[in-house]
């Protein structure tokens, strides 16, 4: 959603001159006593222990640093106020901004040029040595067309790789940026991080254009996150560590493992050394990974008689999210009751940590976020999604000779396939729904495309419903009649509503329809590549979301404006190229 800058100042003029509080109270307490290894959050590499990470947390959610600069600056990004670097070292800031009268302009932006840095100046391009002009799947393209979109796709990935360079940073001053261990690939415009399930489609456009060490690289970047912090935050900033996203990691090793494996420009040597990684450092991890979801989301519901467990997202936090404080105060502020703004607060994380922020499907009134539900909601994807993990980890437990835990991680598969297709299946829809756990009924009499999800990740629906029965009952036709699948058909006006059309479904629907239907695959392809390739014709640049019923054009709607880059449009459309190669452009 859109700001107005006048509601703003009216809507700041409201809150307490003394609250000058940190919301970073709200992170998980094992997260906030790390015991940080001494990297980059400091260019310098002073000591930089839990506590400098625990000071940054909490300066970057201080309200009166919020309140202050957005007064500042009315309509300017949200995020932008939580990705400024410290000129000078923190507690001189912390000084400074104690002493500050937020409500005098001058002083504020007297406080901005003397202890604050422009949004991501510790962010620097990175030099991607393993790039190549040319690489191999270009040989077997033909249409000079294609070529040319498709260079200028691959060229997309030298300006998005970059590191974090603290250069300009003094001692003792803070980033909200993480500590990384290598360079990393960003998603684009605002977003100048990585983002967890962002990164499975990024891995597979590198690894269509043959970036295996890349790939490796940030396949250990989310190790180290595992090691620290026990789990993938939602993205690399200190404000995102009271939630995860999506849990694709195990299809990231899976899928490195495996596309290593079968080329033909690695050694038997770099092999051996791939295999060794994966099934013993990367396994590990896959399972640490695994145990934080069923052990900080796992959650038991009496269906029927009968007790089943599943997984849930829900945020560590019951206050306003730093990067939208706005956003969420304003949602927030019809209600009176404390106890209930916590609730909706954490409702709000949690629809961020699904990745779908935001979209009517976590909503009582599909109009209205103010009636967002997310962490009562037991998702049919993130279900799926971990079935898939469990049978990740069973491939990898039984190449490495552990046939005990792959024994064991097979088991839990079939139990969650079965407790999928009984808590969560529709005989009378024919797909699978939501569930709200208060209710015990389906979160939404709506169709989104997540409802199908399961069919991408392994689950066979139940009752003799075939996987093609369900794409011509719900999706056939918007596939002849769009340009993408939307993701649903309510115009909420969120990003994640109609009539948006996002990468990584389109790729995921159609492998699955290839796999049944290889006419239908294409004719669905063609359909969303068209809509990107229009748009690189039309604009020179790739979108974050594309509006399904003009081809070409740019999504909308939402807490910012559409951005170009973009990562994962970027790799969805090279792994098009990949599966059709000529076909696309052909008619």
């Amino acid at each position: 959603m859109s700001l107005n800058w006048l509601y703003i100042i009216i809507f700041l003029s409201r809150i307490s001159l003394n609250e000058n509080v940190s919301l970073s109270h709200t992170m998980s307490p094992d997260i906030m006593k790390l015991n940080m290894q001494k990297t980059s959050l400091d260019i310098n590499n002073n000591s930089n222990s839990s506590e400098l990470l625990a000071a940054a947390a909490d300066f970057y959610s201080n309200e009166k640093y919020l309140r202050a600069l957005k007064r500042l600056q009315p309509n300017s990004d949200s995020k932008a106020i939580v990705d400024r670097a410290t000129k000078k070292p923190l507690d001189e800031v912390l000084a400074a901004l104690d002493s500050l009268d937020e409500f005098n302009v001058n002083d504020v932006q007297n406080f901005v040029s003397e202890f604050l840095h422009e949004p991501g100046v510790e962010i620097k391009s990175a030099n991607l040595t393993e790039w190549t002009e040319q690489p191999d799947i270009v040989n077997t393209l033909h249409n000079n067309d294609l070529k040319q979109f498709f260079n200028a796709l691959n060229r997309q990935w030298l300006d998005l790789y970059k590191t974090l360079d603290s250069g300009m940073l003094v001692p003792g001053s803070v980033s909200s940026h993480l500590p990384m261990l290598h360079p990393f690939i960003v998603p684009g415009g605002r977003f100048l991080e990585i983002y967890y399930w962002d990164t499975y489609w990024t891995v597979e456009g590198l690894l269509v254009t043959g970036m295996f060490k890349t790939v490796r690289q940030m396949i250990e970047n989310f190790i180290n996150f595992i090691n620290l912090y026990g789990f993938i935050p939602n993205g690399s900033r200190v404000y995102y560590l009271n939630r995860s996203q999506p849990p694709y990691f195990a299809q990231i090793v899976l899928k490195y493992y495996e596309t290593c494996l079968n080329s033909e420009k690695l050694s038997l040597h770099e092999k051996s050394q791939i295999k060794h990684f994966v099934l013993n450092e990367a396994l590990d991890s896959l399972k640490k990974e695994y145990n934080f979801w069923m052990k900080e989301k796992l959650i038991e519901i009496n269906f029927k008689n009968k007790t089943y467990k599943l997984n849930i997202f829900k945020a560590k936090t019951d206050k306003p999210r730093p990067e939208s404080y706005f956003e969420d105060i304003i949602t927030a502020d019809f209600l009176t009751d404390d106890e209930q703004k916590s609730k909706l607060y954490q409702h709000i994380a949690s629809g961020a940590e699904s990745g779908h922020d935001f979209t009517s499907r976590w909503f009582q009134d599909p109009m209205k976020i103010s009636t967002i539900e997310a962490s009562d909601i037991i998702p049919v994807d993130l279900n799926a999604i971990l079935y898939k993990s469990e049978l990740v980890i069973s491939k990898l437990s039984d190449l490495k000779g552990d046939l005990e835990t792959a024994k064991q991680f097979r088991n839990y598969s079939i139990e969650r396939m079965n407790t999928i297709n009984t808590v969560l299946w529709s005989s009378e829809n024919k797909m699978w729904n939501d569930l709200n756990i208060n209710r015990l009924t389906a979160q939404s009499e709506h169709f989104y495309l997540s409802n199908l999800s399961p069919l991408w990740f392994g689950v066979e629906p139940p009752d003799g419903v075939t996987p093609m029965q369900m794409i011509d009952l719900h999706i056939r036709n918007s596939i002849d009649n769009y340009n993408g699948v939307p993701y649903s058909y309510i115009y909420s006006k969120e990003q994640w509503d109609f009539p948006n059309a996002w990468a990584p479904y389109q790729l995921s629907v159609v492998e699955m329809i290839h796999k049944h239907d290889q006419e239908l695959a294409l004719r669905m392809a063609r359909k969303f590549f068209n809509s990107v390739y229009t748009g690189w014709k039309l604009y020179d640049a790739f979108y974050e979301k594309y509006n399904s019923l003009c081809p070409g054009q740019r999504g909308a709607g939402g807490e910012y404006e559409v951005q170009s880059g973009f990562g994962w449009t970027n790799g969805v459309i090279l792994r098009l190229i990949e599966i059709f190669k000529d076909k696309l452009l052909e008619d």
